[in-house]
């Protein structure tokens, strides 16, 4: 892996566990059921199909954009379940490889306090 995929995924690992520490301090518990949903973008519409069959267990939705340069935008959620932040950031950093394979670019995830 590259200098610079290994400094955005660790980017988002450590805006991962900031937001984890957040939702605890909301009231987040690990028996909290968390929905988290999240983003990635390409200008690849083959990318997309990569995307999409990698995470087929999840609901996605894709938009795109421009009619000669394309660019889509994929997104999905977790559905409601419990949450450790081992488990966050283990599933956080299974999304960044996901779509960085796909071809697709992690653009965040988030999810609304309990």
């Amino acid at each position: 892996m590259s200098e610079e995929f290994e400094d955005y995924r660790m980017g988002y690992l450590v805006r991962t566990a900031e937001v984890w520490k957040q939702l605890t301090e909301l009231g987040a518990t690990e028996e909290s059921k968390l929905d988290f949903d999240f983003q990635f973008s390409t200008k690849d519409g083959g990318a997309v199909k990569a995307l999409q069959t990698e995470l087929a267990d999840y609901p996605l939705e894709v938009s795109s954009e421009g009619l000669f340069k394309k660019s889509f935008t994929i997104s999905g959620n977790s559905g409601p379940i419990t949450w450790s932040e081992e488990q966050l950031l283990k599933w956080v950093d299974y999304l960044i490889q996901v779509g960085h394979d796909a071809g697709c670019e992690f653009e965040g995830c988030g999810a609304s306090a309990p």
